[in-house]
């Protein structure tokens, strides 16, 4: 292999002199520079990439360290950090601990040695001096699965708290009192968080706590089997045994099947994580589930983030909700006679209900328990305060859509995509080109939108989670670009499909529009392209069309395999920011000027079981949906409400009255939009003040209406247009008095130009 001594030979230069053209620092001339580089080529001469780390002080690569990787639930933690890191064009070390002080030292020097730019660590204390090394360093640190002490540092884990205290609280239902908490050790936080909840559990049931009923060990499947002998043979007696994690519930397997009790007739068995491997072949065992794949995406993008920000970005700690899933090993399943009717090989998969746990509420904690001093609660960054009517307020948009009347009437513009609004009213050009983002081209940047918001006073801006792959588009004379056709055209195609951004990636933009947010008034909505539409622009409207009725089937692998990632992106977000977030969107066109796309028995059967499951994790957070359509859309709101949506966009002016249907679905489904764009684009702004002001008399009152546009403010819409619906909004929308039923016609003058 060629090095730099070989290449400066062949050239007839000092080695230096071949380093300076590599690293591009000048003082070469070009002849010299132009004999260096065809030396370079012709030796085949690649640089070292250690020594390009030298030079960039960049090396592409992080560090993971984790205590078990024959545990599933760190191989996927890990699956999860690599395909995050991959798709930003960084590789990973892979370094297992075994929860042991001496070797996380040693790998933590190895990994400062090799330069690597950041590190995702599962750390085996909760003490910060077993990190000081990362901390003396300053090298970027995300912490899974664990809290340090006294250090403020970006950490991503499951909800051991909730998790811990559901099952517990499933085991008490169940009728048991001696419950036994076995754990890891007794220096992390996943042990204590867990033990924690389980003391919650206990205490909202009147039950105290027995300490001789808890026992610290480590997450090991021999040390599962140590703490249920020694729990055993202690005289507690307990009736069911909580298994910190899913090492320590086979390890307690082991130690029941060794004395002959059967589980559940004699002993009752649950577990924090999931035996992803048995579960499949025999589903048995009650579970508290975290998400642990997102865990580890999670991780790689608050790393990565806080590697490519040019600020200094505050300590982020995020947790991700549990799901109970109960099975047969808790007894709930027994018959009267304590016996249940398992046996290998199974005939049919037996049951198992999956239900979400809620986040415990700060108000909810008994703070005399030993333990829970150290915890902390995430809340939404949207706290309740009093805000001038011409000012952004999330607060009044979420109180509109609650149907109930705030200071004035909400606006809400879903998509702003005109380079001339912007600059109009951001007063300043952009240095980058605005297209249209419904097909998924740069819209303005996060930061441009949120101060747009806060100018012209509008309540929230949104977030987009789109992929409509294999479309194909024209351009027209004046530049912008219009969809024609798709190119899934069979079944080989679905094999196919344009690579949808990473999720790293997406979560990444979102923590982008939170930052911007911060301390503004305004709220971040998350929107995300569906599974209908979506395949029929891959296909190609016309031959979709036909395909209904044709080749159905495949139509439906096509909308399973959108509706199978949106749904991932979709609980991904929840999981991690829907406190942060003021509602959902989906954005599925379904309609047209005359009524749904196709018969309404068949939409009916395609689209509302896919819908629910791409909606479920909002639903379950009890947060808002809102639905996107074009189109005549009465017969469809039935179906809609059925579903679970609490809003509809935007009413389309030309098709659907909007007056009849406020009256029709008060209190049931609030409404955005109806405002003509052709009237922005066409009207005369006394016009359009009119339409405002009819909109704000008729439509305010009782609240469950929110103005804005039928379609995007596009190119083309005057920006003085526009204004003058913003300006009409905050001088006819106000209340007289809130609650009264009347909005108001005041007199006021137009917002002042400083305003914009």
């Amino acid at each position: 292999m060629a090095t730099i001594d070989d290449v400066a030979k062949r050239a007839g230069v000092s080695p230096v002199t071949v380093s300076r053209v590599l690293n591009n620092v000048g003082n070469v001339s070009p002849a010299t520079e132009a004999k260096v580089q065809q030396a370079i080529a012709e030796m085949g001469y690649v640089p070292s990439g250690v020594a390009r780390s030298l030079r960039s002080r960049q090396t592409r690569t992080l560090a993971l360290l984790v205590p078990d990787i024959t545990n599933a639930f760190w191989t996927t933690v890990a699956r999860g950090v690599e395909d995050a890191a991959q798709s930003q064009g960084y590789s990973v070390f892979l370094c297992n601990t075994d929860e042991n002080a001496a070797k996380q030292r040693r790998y933590l020097e190895a990994v400062v040695t090799q330069r690597v730019d950041g590190v995702i660590i599962a750390p085996y204390a909760s003490d910060p001096e077993t990190l000081s090394l990362l901390r003396t360093r300053n090298i970027p640190t995300v912490v899974v699965d664990r809290h340090i002490d006294d250090w403020d540092v970006d950490t991503v884990s499951g909800d051991s708290i909730a998790g811990a205290r559901a099952l517990t609280k499933h085991l008490i239902e169940l009728g048991h009192r001696k419950i036994a908490a076995l754990m890891g050790p007794d220096n992390t936080s996943t042990s204590t968080d867990r033990v924690a909840g389980y003391q919650i559990a206990l205490a909202e049931e009147g039950i105290p706590v027995d300490p001789q009923l808890i026992v610290f060990g480590e997450f090991r499947i021999h040390s599962g089997e140590l703490m249920a002998e020694q729990i055993l043979d202690s005289g507690a007696n307990p009736t069911a045994i909580f298994a910190g994690n899913n090492n320590i519930a086979m390890g307690v397997i082991d130690a029941l099947a060794n004395r002959g009790l059967r589980i559940p007739g004699d002993m009752a068995l649950v577990s924090f994580d999931d035996l992803p491997n048995t579960s499949r072949l025999f589903p048995f065992l009650t579970v508290a589930v975290q998400p642990v794949y997102e865990i580890g995406t999670n991780a790689a993008q608050l790393l990565l983030s806080r590697l490519e920000a040019e600020a200094n970005l505050q300590p982020r700690r995020v947790v991700l909700p549990t799901r109970l899933i109960i099975r047969h090993s808790c007894g709930s399943k027994l018959n009267d006679e304590h016996e249940v009717g398992l046996s290998l090989p199974l005939t049919t998969a037996p049951d198992s209900e999956s239900v979400f746990v809620p986040r415990v509420k700060p108000e909810e904690l008994n703070l005399s328990l030993d333990g829970l001093g150290h915890l902390s609660f995430s809340s939404s960054s949207r706290g309740q305060r009093p805000s001038p009517h011409h000012r952004s307020d999330v607060n009044r948009l979420m109180t509109a859509l609650q149907h109930r009347e705030a200071d004035r009437l909400p606006h809400l513009e879903f998509w702003i995509t005109s380079q001339a609004v912007y600059e109009y009213v951001l007063e300043r050009k952009l240095d980058y080109q605005i297209v249209n983002r419904t097909i998924g081209d740069q819209g303005a940047t996060p930061e441009d939108q949120v101060e747009l918001a806060q100018r012209l006073g509008m309540d929230a801006v949104v977030c987009d989670f789109a992929w409509r792959p294999n479309n194909v588009f024209a351009t027209a004379s004046d530049g912008s670009r219009h969809y024609v056709d798709g190119t899934v055209k069979s079944l080989a195609d679905l094999d196919d499909l344009e690579t949808p951004s990473s999720m790293a990636a997406q979560l990444n933009n979102l923590e982008r529009y939170l930052r911007a947010i911060h301390g503004t008034g305004v709220g971040v909505v998350a929107s995300f392209t569906s599974f209908f539409d979506s395949a029929l622009l891959a296909v190609g409207m016309n031959d979709a069309l036909y395909m209904f009725y044709d080749n159905r089937a495949f139509l439906e692998k096509l909308m399973d395999r959108l509706l199978d990632h949106q749904s991932r992106i979709m609980r991904a977000v929840c999981d991690r920011f829907a406190d942060d977030l003021a509602f959902f969107l989906v954005r599925d066109d379904i309609a047209h000027n005359s009524g749904l796309l196709i018969h309404p028995d068949m939409f009916q059967d395609i689209f509302a079981p896919r819908m629910k499951r791409l909606i479920l994790p909002v639903k379950e957070l009890g947060k808002k949906v809102a639905f996107h359509t074009v189109g005549k859309i009465d017969l469809a709101l039935p179906g809609l409400y059925d579903i679970g949506i609490d809003i509809i966009h935007p009413i389309t002016p030309e098709s659907n009255d909007i007056f009849a249907l406020k009256q029709e679905w008060a209190g049931k489904i609030a409404m955005v939009g109806n405002i003509p764009v052709a009237l922005l684009a066409y009207g005369k702004k006394e016009t359009i003040d009119e339409k405002v002001r009819e909109y704000c008399m008729k439509l305010a009152p009782g609240g469950g209406y929110v103005l804005g546009s039928s379609n995007s403010i596009m190119q083309g819409i005057p920006p003085e247009n526009f204004l003058a619906m913003i300006e009409a909004v905050h001088r006819y929308g106000r209340y007289d008095r809130p609650g009264d039923g009347t909005a108001a016609v005041t007199q006021e003058s137009p917002l002042e130009r400083q305003t914009f």
